[in-house]
Protein backbone atom coordinates (compact mmCIF):
# COMPACT_ATOMS: atom_id res chain seq x y z
CA UNK A 1 0.00 0.00 0.00
CA UNK A 2 1.66 3.81 -0.52
CA UNK A 3 1.73 6.47 1.71
CA UNK A 4 0.45 9.77 0.42
CA UNK A 5 0.26 13.30 2.66
CA UNK A 6 -2.87 14.87 3.16
CA UNK A 7 -3.47 18.66 3.60
CA UNK A 8 -3.64 18.46 7.11
CA UNK A 9 -0.17 16.83 7.00
CA UNK A 10 -2.11 13.18 8.29
CA UNK A 11 -0.96 10.55 6.38
CA UNK A 12 -3.15 7.72 4.46
CA UNK A 13 -3.28 5.00 2.45
CA UNK A 14 -3.62 4.67 -1.06
CA UNK A 15 -4.47 1.06 -2.91
CA UNK A 16 -1.34 0.21 -5.09
CA UNK A 17 -2.03 -1.57 -8.11
CA UNK A 18 -1.86 -4.83 -6.63
CA UNK A 19 -4.15 -4.63 -4.53
CA UNK A 20 -6.65 -3.27 -7.51
CA UNK A 21 -6.15 -6.70 -8.75
CA UNK A 22 -7.23 -8.58 -5.89
CA UNK A 23 -10.47 -6.75 -5.66
CA UNK A 24 -10.88 -7.73 -9.24
CA UNK A 25 -10.03 -11.10 -9.02
CA UNK A 26 -12.31 -11.49 -5.79
CA UNK A 27 -15.36 -10.01 -7.98
CA UNK A 28 -14.96 -12.21 -10.71
CA UNK A 29 -14.91 -15.05 -8.39
CA UNK A 30 -17.71 -14.16 -6.64
CA UNK A 31 -19.62 -13.31 -9.96
CA UNK A 32 -18.47 -16.83 -11.54
CA UNK A 33 -20.32 -18.65 -8.02
CA UNK A 34 -23.25 -16.25 -8.39
CA UNK A 35 -24.96 -18.07 -11.16
CA UNK A 36 -24.45 -21.50 -9.22
CA UNK A 37 -25.88 -20.36 -6.54
CA UNK A 38 -28.88 -18.89 -7.37
CA UNK A 39 -28.92 -22.57 -9.42
CA UNK A 40 -28.62 -24.08 -6.06
CA UNK A 41 -31.73 -21.81 -4.26
CA UNK A 42 -33.95 -22.61 -7.20
CA UNK A 43 -33.31 -26.60 -7.37
CA UNK A 44 -34.68 -26.41 -3.27
CA UNK A 45 -38.18 -26.71 -4.00
CA UNK A 46 -40.42 -23.82 -2.57
CA UNK A 47 -43.02 -24.16 -0.05
CA UNK A 48 -45.93 -24.81 -2.33
CA UNK A 49 -43.90 -27.17 -4.50
CA UNK A 50 -43.29 -29.55 -1.88
CA UNK A 51 -46.53 -29.34 -0.17
CA UNK A 52 -48.28 -30.21 -4.04
CA UNK A 53 -45.83 -33.81 -4.03
CA UNK A 54 -47.22 -34.44 -0.65
CA UNK A 55 -50.78 -33.87 -1.31
CA UNK A 56 -50.37 -35.76 -5.30
CA UNK A 57 -48.07 -38.58 -3.19
CA UNK A 58 -51.05 -38.89 -0.65
CA UNK A 59 -53.38 -39.05 -3.42
CA UNK A 60 -51.76 -42.06 -4.83
CA UNK A 61 -51.55 -43.62 -1.74
CA UNK A 62 -55.05 -43.28 -0.59
CA UNK A 63 -56.35 -44.34 -4.37
CA UNK A 64 -54.16 -47.34 -5.25
CA UNK A 65 -51.62 -48.39 -2.35
CA UNK A 66 -53.96 -48.31 0.47
CA UNK A 67 -56.99 -51.52 1.38
CA UNK A 68 -59.87 -49.76 2.86
CA UNK A 69 -57.59 -47.03 4.54
CA UNK A 70 -55.09 -49.30 5.95
CA UNK A 71 -51.44 -50.39 4.27
CA UNK A 72 -49.44 -53.28 4.45
CA UNK A 73 -45.22 -53.07 4.02
CA UNK A 74 -45.16 -53.26 0.25
CA UNK A 75 -47.17 -53.86 -3.20
CA UNK A 76 -45.78 -54.21 -6.21
CA UNK A 77 -45.53 -52.23 -9.08
CA UNK A 78 -48.35 -53.74 -11.46
CA UNK A 79 -50.36 -54.45 -8.16
CA UNK A 80 -50.09 -58.17 -8.25
CA UNK A 81 -48.31 -59.08 -4.97
CA UNK A 82 -48.63 -57.11 -1.24
CA UNK A 83 -46.94 -58.27 1.36
CA UNK A 84 -46.63 -57.49 5.34
CA UNK A 85 -43.98 -59.27 7.04
CA UNK A 86 -44.77 -62.32 5.06
CA UNK A 87 -47.18 -62.24 1.79
CA UNK A 88 -50.15 -61.09 2.24
CA UNK A 89 -53.80 -61.67 1.21
CA UNK A 90 -55.30 -58.76 -1.24
CA UNK A 91 -57.68 -58.12 1.75
CA UNK A 92 -54.94 -57.59 4.40
CA UNK A 93 -53.57 -55.02 5.93
CA UNK A 94 -50.84 -55.07 8.53
CA UNK A 95 -50.52 -53.17 11.95
CA UNK A 96 -46.36 -53.25 12.75
CA UNK A 97 -44.62 -51.50 9.83
CA UNK A 98 -48.05 -50.92 8.31
CA UNK A 99 -51.04 -48.66 8.88
CA UNK A 100 -49.97 -46.75 12.53
CA UNK A 101 -47.00 -46.17 11.02
CA UNK A 102 -48.79 -44.09 7.67
CA UNK A 103 -51.37 -42.85 9.62
CA UNK A 104 -48.46 -40.77 11.70
CA UNK A 105 -46.76 -39.76 8.60
CA UNK A 106 -50.41 -37.99 7.51
CA UNK A 107 -51.24 -36.34 10.96
CA UNK A 108 -47.80 -35.05 11.44
CA UNK A 109 -48.76 -33.49 7.56
CA UNK A 110 -52.03 -32.40 8.70
CA UNK A 111 -50.24 -30.55 12.37
CA UNK A 112 -47.87 -28.91 9.68
CA UNK A 113 -50.22 -28.19 7.00
CA UNK A 114 -54.18 -28.38 7.88
CA UNK A 115 -54.81 -29.58 4.63
CA UNK A 116 -57.93 -31.38 4.87
CA UNK A 117 -56.77 -34.20 3.15
CA UNK A 118 -54.27 -35.22 5.27
CA UNK A 119 -56.75 -35.22 8.10
CA UNK A 120 -59.11 -37.74 6.17
CA UNK A 121 -55.91 -40.30 5.02
CA UNK A 122 -55.16 -40.51 8.53
CA UNK A 123 -58.98 -40.53 9.38
CA UNK A 124 -58.95 -43.60 7.06
CA UNK A 125 -56.40 -45.24 9.10
CA UNK A 126 -57.88 -44.70 11.92
CA UNK A 127 -61.18 -46.38 10.64
CA UNK A 128 -59.05 -49.72 9.13
CA UNK A 129 -57.79 -49.83 12.88
CA UNK A 130 -60.90 -50.16 14.42
CA UNK A 131 -62.56 -52.58 12.03
CA UNK A 132 -59.47 -54.86 13.15
CA UNK A 133 -59.94 -54.25 16.45
CA UNK A 134 -60.28 -58.05 17.91
CA UNK A 135 -63.27 -58.18 20.46
CA UNK A 136 -61.26 -57.98 23.76
CA UNK A 137 -59.75 -54.67 22.58
CA UNK A 138 -56.26 -55.80 21.17
CA UNK A 139 -54.91 -56.17 17.47
CA UNK A 140 -53.52 -59.20 15.47
CA UNK A 141 -50.72 -59.01 13.32
CA UNK A 142 -52.78 -57.81 10.79
CA UNK A 143 -56.41 -56.88 9.79
CA UNK A 144 -57.67 -59.35 7.73
CA UNK A 145 -61.26 -57.45 5.76
CA UNK A 146 -62.31 -61.04 4.87
CA UNK A 147 -61.92 -62.64 7.94
CA UNK A 148 -63.77 -65.68 6.83
CA UNK A 149 -60.60 -66.63 4.38
CA UNK A 150 -57.72 -66.01 7.56
CA UNK A 151 -57.75 -69.30 8.93
CA UNK A 152 -57.54 -70.86 5.42
CA UNK A 153 -54.89 -68.79 4.56
CA UNK A 154 -52.74 -70.05 7.51
CA UNK A 155 -53.00 -73.63 6.42
CA UNK A 156 -52.57 -73.25 3.16
CA UNK A 157 -50.12 -70.26 2.56
CA UNK A 158 -48.57 -68.52 6.46
CA UNK A 159 -47.70 -71.68 7.82
CA UNK A 160 -45.59 -72.87 4.35
CA UNK A 161 -42.46 -70.66 5.67
CA UNK A 162 -39.92 -72.87 6.57
CA UNK A 163 -37.73 -71.07 9.12
CA UNK A 164 -38.18 -68.21 11.32
CA UNK A 165 -42.25 -67.40 10.95
CA UNK A 166 -43.36 -69.91 13.35
CA UNK A 167 -46.27 -66.96 14.27
CA UNK A 168 -47.37 -67.98 11.53
CA UNK A 169 -47.76 -72.15 11.78
CA UNK A 170 -51.01 -71.43 14.32
CA UNK A 171 -54.06 -69.05 14.38
CA UNK A 172 -54.98 -68.59 17.48
CA UNK A 173 -57.69 -65.97 16.93
CA UNK A 174 -56.92 -63.61 19.83
CA UNK A 175 -54.68 -60.19 20.10
CA UNK A 176 -51.44 -60.08 20.54
CA UNK A 177 -48.34 -58.06 22.23
CA UNK A 178 -45.57 -59.00 20.06
CA UNK A 179 -43.69 -56.67 18.33
CA UNK A 180 -45.58 -53.76 20.06
CA UNK A 181 -48.97 -54.27 17.51
CA UNK A 182 -51.49 -53.78 20.14
CA UNK A 183 -49.69 -50.76 21.45
CA UNK A 184 -49.05 -49.52 18.08
CA UNK A 185 -52.20 -49.46 16.99
CA UNK A 186 -53.76 -47.88 20.25
CA UNK A 187 -51.12 -45.28 20.35
CA UNK A 188 -52.48 -44.46 16.83
CA UNK A 189 -56.03 -43.92 17.77
CA UNK A 190 -54.54 -42.30 21.11
CA UNK A 191 -52.99 -39.59 18.82
CA UNK A 192 -55.65 -39.00 16.63
CA UNK A 193 -58.54 -38.84 18.97
CA UNK A 194 -56.06 -36.34 20.76
CA UNK A 195 -56.20 -34.44 17.33
CA UNK A 196 -59.75 -34.60 16.27
CA UNK A 197 -61.26 -35.04 19.59
CA UNK A 198 -64.10 -37.00 17.47
CA UNK A 199 -66.55 -38.71 19.98
CA UNK A 200 -66.59 -42.23 17.97
CA UNK A 201 -62.88 -42.68 18.24
CA UNK A 202 -62.93 -42.42 21.98
CA UNK A 203 -64.93 -45.49 22.81
CA UNK A 204 -62.78 -48.22 20.56
CA UNK A 205 -59.45 -45.77 22.20
CA UNK A 206 -61.05 -46.77 25.81
CA UNK A 207 -61.94 -50.51 24.63
CA UNK A 208 -57.92 -50.49 24.01
CA UNK A 209 -56.50 -49.28 26.73
CA UNK A 210 -58.99 -51.48 28.99
CA UNK A 211 -57.37 -54.26 27.04
CA UNK A 212 -54.16 -54.02 28.95
CA UNK A 213 -55.29 -53.94 32.20
CA UNK A 214 -57.62 -57.02 31.56
CA UNK A 215 -54.18 -59.10 30.23
CA UNK A 216 -52.02 -57.71 32.94
CA UNK A 217 -50.98 -60.55 35.39
CA UNK A 218 -51.12 -59.41 39.15
CA UNK A 219 -48.00 -59.27 39.16
CA UNK A 220 -47.45 -56.63 36.84
CA UNK A 221 -46.55 -58.83 33.99
CA UNK A 222 -47.71 -59.44 30.44
CA UNK A 223 -48.57 -62.55 27.91
CA UNK A 224 -47.46 -62.65 24.63
CA UNK A 225 -51.28 -63.26 23.67
CA UNK A 226 -54.57 -62.18 24.76
CA UNK A 227 -56.77 -63.90 25.59
CA UNK A 228 -54.43 -66.80 27.00
CA UNK A 229 -54.42 -70.11 24.77
CA UNK A 230 -52.28 -72.86 25.32
CA UNK A 231 -53.18 -74.91 22.58
CA UNK A 232 -49.48 -74.92 20.64
CA UNK A 233 -47.22 -77.16 22.35
CA UNK A 234 -44.79 -78.52 19.57
CA UNK A 235 -41.34 -79.72 18.63
CA UNK A 236 -40.99 -80.27 22.22
CA UNK A 237 -41.57 -76.85 23.47
CA UNK A 238 -44.63 -75.70 25.59
CA UNK A 239 -47.35 -73.11 24.07
CA UNK A 240 -44.76 -70.02 24.53
CA UNK A 241 -47.50 -67.13 24.28
CA UNK A 242 -48.94 -67.23 27.94
CA UNK A 243 -45.15 -66.57 29.57
CA UNK A 244 -44.25 -63.35 30.92
CA UNK A 245 -42.99 -61.59 27.79
CA UNK A 246 -40.51 -58.84 27.13
CA UNK A 247 -39.65 -60.18 23.70
CA UNK A 248 -39.56 -57.78 20.91
CA UNK A 249 -40.18 -54.43 23.02
CA UNK A 250 -44.02 -56.05 23.89
CA UNK A 251 -44.17 -55.36 27.81
CA UNK A 252 -42.07 -51.76 27.60
CA UNK A 253 -44.67 -50.84 24.88
CA UNK A 254 -47.54 -52.15 26.70
CA UNK A 255 -46.12 -49.48 29.17
CA UNK A 256 -45.58 -46.58 27.40
CA UNK A 257 -49.19 -47.12 26.12
CA UNK A 258 -50.96 -47.14 29.02
CA UNK A 259 -48.89 -43.49 29.91
CA UNK A 260 -50.05 -42.22 27.00
CA UNK A 261 -53.35 -43.16 27.72
CA UNK A 262 -53.00 -41.62 31.19
CA UNK A 263 -51.44 -38.39 30.04
CA UNK A 264 -54.48 -37.48 27.71
CA UNK A 265 -57.54 -39.28 29.23
CA UNK A 266 -56.36 -38.95 33.19
CA UNK A 267 -57.65 -42.72 34.24
CA UNK A 268 -55.53 -43.34 37.02
CA UNK A 269 -56.28 -47.02 36.46
CA UNK A 270 -53.54 -46.88 33.11
CA UNK A 271 -50.75 -45.14 35.32
CA UNK A 272 -51.17 -47.89 38.18
CA UNK A 273 -51.22 -50.82 35.35
CA UNK A 274 -47.70 -48.70 34.26
CA UNK A 275 -46.65 -48.83 37.06
CA UNK A 276 -47.02 -52.41 37.96
CA UNK A 277 -45.33 -53.61 34.70
CA UNK A 278 -42.34 -51.73 35.50
CA UNK A 279 -42.55 -53.19 39.40
CA UNK A 280 -42.38 -57.03 37.50
CA UNK A 281 -39.05 -55.86 35.49
CA UNK A 282 -37.45 -54.72 38.70
CA UNK A 283 -38.48 -58.06 39.94
CA UNK A 284 -37.66 -60.71 37.13
CA UNK A 285 -34.39 -58.92 36.70
CA UNK A 286 -30.94 -61.38 36.72
CA UNK A 287 -29.22 -62.41 39.87
CA UNK A 288 -25.79 -60.36 40.77
CA UNK A 289 -23.45 -61.00 37.91
CA UNK A 290 -25.81 -61.31 35.56
CA UNK A 291 -28.48 -58.32 36.67
CA UNK A 292 -30.12 -58.83 33.15
CA UNK A 293 -33.50 -59.32 31.63
CA UNK A 294 -34.34 -62.09 29.73
CA UNK A 295 -36.96 -62.10 26.15
CA UNK A 296 -39.61 -64.36 28.87
CA UNK A 297 -39.92 -65.92 32.02
CA UNK A 298 -41.25 -69.41 32.86
CA UNK A 299 -44.92 -68.28 35.17
CA UNK A 300 -43.64 -71.15 37.33
CA UNK A 301 -39.93 -70.15 38.33
CA UNK A 302 -39.86 -66.66 37.57
CA UNK A 303 -36.68 -67.69 35.09
CA UNK A 304 -35.54 -66.94 31.60
CA UNK A 305 -37.81 -69.58 29.34
CA UNK A 306 -37.43 -70.45 25.72
CA UNK A 307 -40.19 -69.46 23.43
CA UNK A 308 -40.13 -70.37 19.72
CA UNK A 309 -37.72 -73.05 17.93
CA UNK A 310 -35.05 -70.40 17.65
CA UNK A 311 -35.54 -68.99 21.07
CA UNK A 312 -33.66 -70.07 23.73
CA UNK A 313 -33.92 -69.47 26.92
CA UNK A 314 -31.08 -67.11 27.88
CA UNK A 315 -30.65 -63.14 28.81
CA UNK A 316 -30.37 -60.84 26.48
CA UNK A 317 -28.48 -56.94 25.64
CA UNK A 318 -31.32 -55.60 23.69
CA UNK A 319 -34.52 -56.23 25.67
CA UNK A 320 -32.21 -55.35 29.19
CA UNK A 321 -31.37 -51.63 27.27
CA UNK A 322 -34.87 -51.39 26.66
CA UNK A 323 -35.94 -51.24 30.51
CA UNK A 324 -32.86 -49.50 31.24
CA UNK A 325 -34.18 -46.84 29.38
CA UNK A 326 -37.74 -47.54 30.93
CA UNK A 327 -36.30 -46.99 34.24
CA UNK A 328 -34.76 -43.84 33.78
CA UNK A 329 -38.06 -42.52 32.06
CA UNK A 330 -39.99 -43.64 35.48
CA UNK A 331 -37.78 -42.37 37.15
CA UNK A 332 -37.99 -38.60 34.93
CA UNK A 333 -41.53 -39.11 35.51
CA UNK A 334 -41.96 -39.50 39.64
CA UNK A 335 -38.59 -38.92 40.77
CA UNK A 336 -38.37 -41.70 42.56
CA UNK A 337 -34.72 -43.01 42.53
CA UNK A 338 -35.94 -46.87 43.21
CA UNK A 339 -36.45 -46.80 39.47
CA UNK A 340 -32.57 -46.26 39.14
CA UNK A 341 -31.37 -48.96 41.58
CA UNK A 342 -31.53 -51.48 38.76
CA UNK A 343 -29.59 -50.23 36.06
CA UNK A 344 -25.62 -50.63 37.83
CA UNK A 345 -25.96 -53.80 37.65
CA UNK A 346 -27.14 -54.09 34.29
CA UNK A 347 -24.53 -52.21 32.77
CA UNK A 348 -22.15 -54.33 35.06
CA UNK A 349 -23.25 -57.57 32.82
CA UNK A 350 -22.68 -55.17 29.75
CA UNK A 351 -19.53 -54.77 30.72
CA UNK A 352 -18.89 -59.03 31.57
CA UNK A 353 -20.40 -59.83 28.43
CA UNK A 354 -17.83 -57.68 26.72
CA UNK A 355 -15.40 -58.33 28.58
CA UNK A 356 -15.53 -62.45 28.21
CA UNK A 357 -16.11 -62.32 24.55
CA UNK A 358 -12.53 -60.63 23.75
CA UNK A 359 -10.88 -62.71 27.00
CA UNK A 360 -12.11 -65.77 26.16
CA UNK A 361 -12.55 -65.50 22.08
CA UNK A 362 -15.72 -66.57 22.16
CA UNK A 363 -18.25 -64.72 19.44
CA UNK A 364 -21.19 -63.15 20.79
CA UNK A 365 -24.57 -64.53 20.72
CA UNK A 366 -28.37 -63.15 21.21
CA UNK A 367 -28.40 -64.96 24.18
CA UNK A 368 -26.72 -65.79 27.74
CA UNK A 369 -27.34 -69.14 29.74
CA UNK A 370 -28.86 -68.42 33.34
CA UNK A 371 -25.50 -69.29 35.83
CA UNK A 372 -22.99 -69.77 33.48
CA UNK A 373 -23.19 -67.14 31.21
CA UNK A 374 -22.18 -68.82 28.21
CA UNK A 375 -23.09 -67.80 24.63
CA UNK A 376 -26.25 -69.63 23.49
CA UNK A 377 -25.90 -69.92 19.17
CA UNK A 378 -28.96 -70.59 17.41
CA UNK A 379 -28.34 -72.78 14.27
CA UNK A 380 -30.10 -73.95 11.21
CA UNK A 381 -30.11 -77.03 10.40
CA UNK A 382 -30.97 -79.66 7.56
CA UNK A 383 -33.64 -80.88 9.65
CA UNK A 384 -37.59 -80.63 9.34
CA UNK A 385 -40.17 -82.10 11.71
CA UNK A 386 -43.04 -84.01 10.32
CA UNK A 387 -44.81 -80.29 8.79
CA UNK A 388 -42.21 -79.66 6.98
CA UNK A 389 -41.03 -76.63 8.98
CA UNK A 390 -37.15 -76.08 8.90
CA UNK A 391 -35.46 -76.67 12.79
CA UNK A 392 -32.84 -75.24 15.04
CA UNK A 393 -30.05 -76.22 17.44
CA UNK A 394 -28.78 -74.72 20.35
CA UNK A 395 -24.90 -74.70 21.40
CA UNK A 396 -22.82 -73.48 23.94
CA UNK A 397 -19.67 -74.10 21.79
CA UNK A 398 -20.38 -74.87 18.14
CA UNK A 399 -19.87 -70.55 17.65
CA UNK A 400 -21.85 -70.50 14.06
CA UNK A 401 -25.37 -68.95 13.79
CA UNK A 402 -28.18 -67.47 11.60
CA UNK A 403 -30.16 -64.12 11.22
CA UNK A 404 -31.55 -64.96 14.73
CA UNK A 405 -28.11 -64.75 16.20
CA UNK A 406 -25.54 -62.03 16.07
CA UNK A 407 -22.97 -64.37 15.27
CA UNK A 408 -22.53 -66.06 11.79
CA UNK A 409 -20.34 -68.68 10.51
CA UNK A 410 -19.02 -66.58 7.93
CA UNK A 411 -17.44 -64.01 10.41
CA UNK A 412 -15.24 -66.76 11.20
CA UNK A 413 -12.50 -64.93 10.02
CA UNK A 414 -13.28 -61.55 11.75
CA UNK A 415 -11.44 -60.46 15.28
CA UNK A 416 -13.70 -61.22 17.98
CA UNK A 417 -14.16 -57.83 19.49
CA UNK A 418 -16.46 -55.91 22.25
CA UNK A 419 -20.03 -56.17 20.72
CA UNK A 420 -22.48 -53.70 23.30
CA UNK A 421 -21.67 -49.80 23.25
CA UNK A 422 -21.32 -50.01 27.04
CA UNK A 423 -20.46 -45.84 27.49
CA UNK A 424 -23.40 -44.40 25.87
CA UNK A 425 -25.70 -46.28 28.23
CA UNK A 426 -23.58 -45.45 31.20
CA UNK A 427 -23.03 -41.73 30.07
CA UNK A 428 -26.84 -41.08 30.25
CA UNK A 429 -27.46 -43.09 33.35
CA UNK A 430 -24.84 -40.76 35.23
CA UNK A 431 -26.57 -37.81 33.56
CA UNK A 432 -30.05 -38.67 34.65
CA UNK A 433 -28.78 -40.16 38.10
CA UNK A 434 -27.54 -36.91 38.63
CA UNK A 435 -31.13 -34.91 37.99
CA UNK A 436 -32.74 -33.88 41.22
CA UNK A 437 -36.38 -35.45 41.11
CA UNK A 438 -37.80 -31.60 40.38
CA UNK A 439 -35.29 -31.02 37.32
CA UNK A 440 -36.48 -34.64 36.31
CA UNK A 441 -39.62 -34.29 36.32
CA UNK A 442 -39.55 -30.64 34.24
CA UNK A 443 -37.42 -32.10 31.72
CA UNK A 444 -39.90 -35.37 31.12
CA UNK A 445 -42.41 -32.15 30.87
CA UNK A 446 -40.71 -30.58 28.03
CA UNK A 447 -39.57 -33.75 26.14
CA UNK A 448 -43.19 -35.02 26.46
CA UNK A 449 -44.61 -31.90 24.35
CA UNK A 450 -41.74 -32.76 21.89
CA UNK A 451 -42.23 -36.53 21.05
CA UNK A 452 -43.10 -37.79 18.54
CA UNK A 453 -43.97 -41.53 17.49
CA UNK A 454 -40.67 -43.07 16.07
CA UNK A 455 -40.67 -46.04 13.33
CA UNK A 456 -38.43 -48.07 11.22
CA UNK A 457 -38.17 -45.57 8.28
CA UNK A 458 -36.30 -43.07 10.68
CA UNK A 459 -33.62 -45.22 10.23
CA UNK A 460 -30.61 -44.37 7.72
CA UNK A 461 -29.89 -40.80 6.48
CA UNK A 462 -32.97 -38.88 4.78
CA UNK A 463 -32.60 -38.02 1.09
CA UNK A 464 -33.14 -34.02 0.71
CA UNK A 465 -36.29 -31.98 -0.16
CA UNK A 466 -35.34 -31.87 -3.90
CA UNK A 467 -34.31 -35.57 -4.29
CA UNK A 468 -37.39 -36.42 -3.29
CA UNK A 469 -39.72 -34.06 -5.05
CA UNK A 470 -38.22 -35.21 -8.42
CA UNK A 471 -38.14 -38.64 -7.57
CA UNK A 472 -41.78 -38.69 -7.62
CA UNK A 473 -42.92 -39.72 -10.48
CA UNK A 474 -46.41 -38.52 -12.91
CA UNK A 475 -48.77 -40.80 -10.81
CA UNK A 476 -47.70 -39.31 -7.75
CA UNK A 477 -45.50 -43.02 -6.50
CA UNK A 478 -42.39 -43.18 -5.33
CA UNK A 479 -41.48 -46.63 -6.81
CA UNK A 480 -38.44 -48.10 -5.17
CA UNK A 481 -36.99 -51.38 -4.61
CA UNK A 482 -38.35 -53.89 -1.87
CA UNK A 483 -36.93 -57.34 -0.62
CA UNK A 484 -39.88 -59.42 -0.25
CA UNK A 485 -40.22 -63.36 0.93
CA UNK A 486 -39.59 -65.28 -2.43
CA UNK A 487 -43.41 -67.39 -3.08
CA UNK A 488 -42.86 -70.47 -4.12
CA UNK A 489 -46.01 -72.28 -5.70
CA UNK A 490 -47.64 -75.22 -3.56
CA UNK A 491 -47.10 -78.07 -2.03
CA UNK A 492 -43.19 -76.78 -1.77
CA UNK A 493 -42.48 -74.82 1.32
CA UNK A 494 -40.78 -71.25 0.85
CA UNK A 495 -37.48 -71.53 2.25
CA UNK A 496 -38.46 -67.97 4.30
CA UNK A 497 -35.23 -66.47 1.35
CA UNK A 498 -36.06 -62.66 0.15
CA UNK A 499 -35.85 -61.43 -3.30
CA UNK A 500 -35.93 -58.03 -4.36
CA UNK A 501 -38.91 -56.46 -6.69
CA UNK A 502 -39.56 -52.96 -7.56
CA UNK A 503 -42.79 -51.48 -5.79
CA UNK A 504 -44.27 -48.78 -3.46
CA UNK A 505 -43.02 -49.26 0.14
CA UNK A 506 -44.73 -47.70 2.73
CA UNK A 507 -41.36 -47.23 5.17
CA UNK A 508 -40.37 -45.44 1.80
CA UNK A 509 -43.48 -43.25 1.29
CA UNK A 510 -43.26 -42.59 5.62
CA UNK A 511 -39.65 -41.10 5.13
CA UNK A 512 -39.86 -39.09 1.66
CA UNK A 513 -43.24 -37.41 3.38
CA UNK A 514 -41.78 -37.00 6.44
CA UNK A 515 -39.07 -34.78 4.37
CA UNK A 516 -41.54 -32.70 2.63
CA UNK A 517 -43.38 -32.12 6.22
CA UNK A 518 -40.58 -30.96 7.78
CA UNK A 519 -39.78 -28.57 5.19
CA UNK A 520 -43.11 -27.04 4.71
CA UNK A 521 -43.22 -26.61 8.69
CA UNK A 522 -39.80 -24.98 8.57
CA UNK A 523 -40.70 -22.76 5.61
CA UNK A 524 -43.54 -21.73 7.50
Amino acid sequence: MAMKKTNHGDTETQPSASSYVSVALCLVLILLALPQSVAHARARPSRAEALAAMKRATQFMLERVAYRGGYVWSVSEDFTRRDGEVPARPTQVWIQGGTPEVGHCYLDAYEATRDPLFLDAARRAADALVYGQRPGGGWHYFIDFDPKGTEEWYRTEAARFKWGYEEYRHYYGNATFDDGNSAAATRYLLRFYATTLEAAYREPLVKALDFFLKAQYPNGAWPQRYPLRHDFAHDGLPDYTSFYTLNDGAAAANVLTLVAGYELLGDGRYLEAAKRGVDFMIAAQGPEGQAAWAEQYDPRTMEPAAARTHEPAGFVVRESAEVIQLLETFYMMTGSTRYLRPVPGAIAWFERVNRETVELKRPPARYYQLGTNLPVYVIRTDRTNAEGYGLYKWSTTEARGDGFGLYRSDDEARPVRAFIEVEPIRREYERVSKLTPAQARAEYERERGRRREENSSRRGPAPGVAEVVKSLDARGAWVSDVWVLTRVAPPALNPSTRERIRGYSTSTFVRNMRVLTEHVRSAG
